[in-house]
């Protein structure tokens, strides 16, 4: 309960439940965006997949920073069943409002998105700070929907949003980008000073 007092739950609840419900309605409309070889469409629900993650990701945020980044093994414990449960729980939300809307095919583009997007706002976090989670999944939309296809209109292997649904390339850069997530979370300042010192020492 004192570990999740700060992380301010019931705007997260507020902020889950719009995403939902722009996803449930608005979700299939497409934004008309320039491409180094034509302009491309985005649909709304691939931006708010993006959404879904750094919400997710930024779930870890607490006005005890400061306080945590110090804490023991139980709060890195409790840390990670919050991202794990936040994550599930965006995941569940997003794949079930698309298969709602859209159906199964759709959902399954929209998880995989998540999934790599998951991984990236994570990161995020490590590198900005939790609550800027969203900056990077925002930065990798220019070169997925500029740079995404070559000049004879194929989609290359990287753009998630654009790839075929079974595209093992994806799929691996999911598990790439959630193993990327992982090793952020993990990687703690203070376990990155002692690395760095037995890296010097060794």
């Amino acid at each position: 309960m004192l570990f999740a007092r700060p992380r301010r739950a019931g705007q997260a609840v507020l902020a889950a439940a719009g995403l939902t419900a722009l996803q449930l309605w608005l979700g299939s409309i497409a934004l008309r965006l320039p491409g180094a070889n034509g302009d491309s469409t985005l649909q709304l629900r691939m931006a708010l997949a993006a959404a879904w993650a750094a919400l997710a990701a930024a779930s870890l945020h607490s006005g005890m920073n400061g306080w945590e980044a110090a804490g023991g093994p139980r709060v890195r414990r409790a840390e990670r069943a919050q991202l794990l449960a936040a994550g599930a729980v965006a995941l569940g939300l997003a794949v079930g409002t698309e298969t709602i809307a859209s159906g199964p095919a759709s959902a399954a583009a929209v998880g995989r998105a998540l999934l790599i997007w998951w991984g990236i706002a994570v990161l995020s976090g490590r590198v900005f700070g939790r609550q800027q989670c969203w900056i990077l999944p925002i930065v990798t939309i220019f070169p997925l929907t500029y740079l995404g296809w070559s000049p004879s209109g194929t989609v290359y292997w990287w753009n998630w949003p654009w790839a075929d649904l079974w595209s093992s390339a994806c799929w691996a850069l999911a598990a790439g980008s959630l193993t990327a997530g992982a090793a952020a979370w993990w990687l703690t300042p203070w376990r990155l000073r002692a690395l760095t010192r037995r890296r010097y020492t060794s």
